[in-house]
């Protein structure tokens, strides 16, 4: 039996947590999940999801179908994951808990609250960021936002600069596009970021590995039904197999990658492009 993994992007979000930490005494911290706000997904955010939850789970049949939910540790992620949740559940789908309930009494932070609403939550989808001004630099003018510029470092802010020149120069008019054309380039003012390829080789290949995992969960609960994997995420490390075998450049909000994993071969479907994902 081939296992499916429907690799979704988080639904429209105002950042709010990344808002906060760039207005901040210290606006250069990394990603943390356990201190992120809650409520991350705009009202038409939430509506999205709902829509686009309902419209996926139509092609889907309770009675064949049953669901394991794995996330991305980002509140917008989450949320959107949960939306979908509620959605299978209204239509009678079985949802494959992913931890015992003695795995979830242990569980805390983040985690502990995605383990609640039976999401796992997945390292390789998450965001890894090391400094959040940096990541910033692949915005638009329009979405930069307000950045307190006092408690940046010297070094930082030269850096930027320089960065932001090639970012202005060749505006690909959203964060995801402008990481996928300049971030090899942004690299080399600022190492510490990964390129796209680079997401590719350490996260996107991960992605795969979910589906044997989810597999194993159904084999312990001795079910019959065909086994498939909501994965929910971000479009910075899908953009670089997205190019690569469906010639495509971005990922919408609640946009889905289906991935089928054979004996021999692993198949992707997106925006009605097939391809074998070497």
């Amino acid at each position: 039996m081939n296992e499916q993994i429907f690799v979704t992007r988080h639904s429209k979000s105002p950042y709010k947590s990344y808002e906060n930490t760039l207005k901040s005494e210290n606006p250069e911290s990394p990603n943390i999940p356990d201190e992120q706000i809650e409520n991350d997904l705009m009202e038409a955010g939430v509506e999205l999801a709902r829509e686009k939850a309902e419209e996926f789970f139509s092609h889907l049949d309770p009675e064949k179908d049953v669901l394991f939910f794995a996330s991305s540790k980002e509140m917008r992620a989450f949320e959107t994951a949960k939306i979908y949740r509620d959605v299978a559940k209204e239509k009678g789908f079985e949802i494959i808990a992913p931890y015992t309930e003695e795995q979830k009494e242990i569980k805390v932070g983040m985690v502990g609250n995605m383990a609640s609403e039976d999401i796992r939550a997945i390292n390789a989808l998450s965001i890894h960021s090391s400094n959040q001004v940096v990541d910033n630099v692949f915005n638009p003018d329009a979405y930069l936002g307000e950045v307190n510029w006092e408690a940046v470092s010297g070094e930082t802010k030269e850096k930027w600069k320089e960065a932001r020149e090639i970012i202005n120069s060749d505006d690909q008019g959203s964060w995801g596009a402008n990481f996928f054309k300049h971030s090899e380039t942004i690299q080399k003012i600022f190492p510490e970021v990964k390129s796209a390829r680079d997401e590719y080789d350490t996260i996107f290949q991960k992605l795969l590995k979910l589906a044997q995992f989810a597999q194993e969960k159904i084999e312990e609960s001795q079910s019959k039904k065909n086994v498939k994997v909501m994965a929910f995420g971000h479009e910075s490390y899908m953009l670089h197999a997205l190019n690569k075998f469906f010639s495509e450049q971005n990922m919408a909000n609640c946009e889905t990658l289906a991935i089928e994993v054979g004996a021999n071969e692993i198949k992707g479907k997106f925006r009605n492009k097939e391809a074998i994902l070497e």
